[in-house]
């Protein structure tokens, strides 16, 4: 009688809890050597995740899914010319060649080397036209690229990231398919190959902390390009064209670009930009002047002491025209006073002024901000703080959604709780009662002030508010931006959705961080209910 098909074989790795056990499972591992799966009708898939010894003599003709993650063998056992494999991922290897010369994997769609830091080089693809992904990141010993890779017709995503050993990628890549190129933290490449006509389809390119020294003029006629990252790349000091040649540009990272001056004064042609992250970069005045054009732009990050001149430090330039505007750092910046029209950015809801040491004044911030992020210096002066706060919370009220939750929240370096908070106590927490000059109708916000002090250099998870003992504002919705120091302010506001299902009276709220840590305390607590009588009174004089 003709025996049952095996279609799949998985081994997994157990969890020992005594040396015994340890001591059992390791010699069943250790006897698997020498395995031969050629005898086995349609195998199709195979996993050997966790198993140690290099236990395989040929893979079979039928295989279509290997998975051998922390595979020990030096190469595989290809001793046949032609397989139906689909998926192979042998991340955490110690594989050093995959395989000898061609072979015929005409349906491999994915092959995951990650992290395989004995590999030297890559395999012959030419037998696999088929192949979609391939991921080589981390293999800091790979400095040879087989030249079939740069003549695939159908390969989608390449990730080189952190190959640090590697040199060069070749004269040219005429990948035609390829989307997604990585070369994260290449530092041993200093020149990218040239790109042929054909890669018309390369939407991504990583380029960041290569040691790549210029740029060929033909990455330039790749106008499909839309996220491009030359981040750190200090040896790049020139541009082969202008950056408006990307003309499906959407995000365009620039930190820690020592030589800035080698991009042209113009945004012309930027038109679709939506990211733009300048961290850490010289900033030019002629340069900045003409980010009004790009009304797209949703991402700003100016972050970094990118000038010590006057007319920069003021940021007089108008941020206006931006409308799309969505997320705003400034951070670690030594301008004194923020732009003035930020709070006409109707659509704002992130502005990060952290460690902006030479800021005297907290703007008018607009109603539509959902996090402000102001920490690392010494406290502002108090009135400027109460009153940037309660413009903020009254903005905030008025216009956030009443049929669904939203939320306001403010990191704040100070020393004392705002004024403005009328219910104040010396306490870890404060109970809140319903007002009883406003009706419920008229009651449109909470907000809520915890007075911090400690450090918090590592946060294992976010905190969140309680009431009553119940979870109130659940962590996810929190972002600390850590490191944080001395005193702070922790400001959240929410609409009515919160607190619409509340039965209590009183009501007792806390700010809770993870059990496990004790970095930090709660001095102080305060609260105050925002009803549609403050905004009128704020709308006429300017402060609630």
């Amino acid at each position: 009688m003709e025996s049952e098909a095996t279609h799949s074989i998985v081994s997994k790795v157990y969890y020992c809890e005594t040396e015994e056990e340890w001591r059992e499972y390791r010699e069943i591992k250790e006897n698997w050597r020498d395995l031969s799966f050629s005898n086995i009708c349609q195998l199709k898939l195979l996993i050997l995740d966790g198993v140690n010894a290099p236990i395989l003599c040929d893979i079979p003709c039928t295989l279509k899914v290997l998975h051998w993650e922390g595979c020990p063998m030096e190469t595989l056992p290809f001793t046949d010319q032609c397989y139906e494999l689909v998926e192979i991922d042998l991340s955490h290897g110690k594989i050093v060649e995959l395989w000898d010369g061609k072979k015929v994997l005409k349906k491999l769609e994915h092959l995951n080397l990650y992290f395989c830091e004995k590999l030297k080089q890559t395999p012959d693809l030419s037998g696999a036209p088929n192949l979609k992904t391939l991921n080589l990141h981390g293999c800091k010993e790979l400095n040879y690229i087989n030249p079939s890779l740069a003549h695939h017709k159908r390969l989608v995503e390449l990730n080189l990231g952190r190959c640090r050993s590697l040199e060069t990628l070749g004269d040219k890549l005429e990948i035609s398919s390829l989307e997604k190129l990585n070369l994260y933290e290449c530092r041993s490449l200093r020149r990218l190959p040239e790109f042929g006509e054909c890669m018309k389809q390369l939407s991504i390119l990583d380029l960041e902390k290569t040691g790549i020294e210029e740029l060929p003029p033909t990455l330039g006629k790749l106008a499909g390009v839309s996220e491009l990252d030359l981040t750190g790349c200090h040896k790049l000091t020139s541009l082969p064209f202008p950056l408006g040649c990307f003309v499906g540009l959407k995000k365009l990272k620039l930190s820690r670009f020592v030589e800035l001056s080698c991009v042209p004064y113009t945004t012309h042609g930027l038109e679709s930009l939506e990211a733009w992250d300048f961290s850490n970069s010289p900033i030019f005045v002629g340069l900045l002047c003409s980010l009004s054009r790009l009304t797209s732009l949703s991402s700003l990050k100016l972050h970094g002491e990118y000038s010590r001149s006057r007319e920069v430090s003021t940021l007089y330039y108008d941020l206006g025209h931006l409308t799309s505007l969505t997320d705003l750092d400034l951070g670690y910046s030594d301008f004194l006073r923020v732009p003035i029209c930020i709070h006409a950015l109707p659509r704002l809801t992130r502005l990060d002024l952290c460690y902006c040491y030479n800021l005297e004044v907290l703007p008018e911030l607009p109603s539509s901000l959902r996090e402000l992020q102001v920490k690392g210096f010494e406290p502002l002066v108090a009135s400027n703080v109460n009153a940037a706060i309660s413009k903020a919370c009254c903005g905030f009220a008025e216009s956030a959604s009443q049929d669904r939750e939203d939320l306001l929240q403010m990191w704040i370096s100070g020393k004392e709780m705002p004024a403005w908070f009328k219910d104040q106590k010396k306490d870890n927490g404060i109970s809140v009662s319903f007002p009883h000059n406003c009706p419920s109708t008229e009651t449109i916000a909470l907000a809520l002030c915890f007075l911090l002090q400690g450090v918090i250099m590592d946060l294992p998870e976010q905190p969140s508010v309680i009431c009553n003992g119940k979870e109130f504002i659940n962590k996810s919705v929190f972002h600390v931006v850590l490191p944080l120091k001395s005193k702070y302010l922790c400001i959240v506001c929410v609409n009515g959705y919160y607190f619409s299902n509340m039965l209590c009276q009183d009501n007792r709220f806390q700010l809770q961080f993870p059990s496990d840590y004790r970095g930090i305390r709660v001095q102080r607590s305060g609260a105050r209910w925002v009803c549609k009588q403050d905004i009128q009174h704020f709308k006429q004089f300017g402060i609630s």
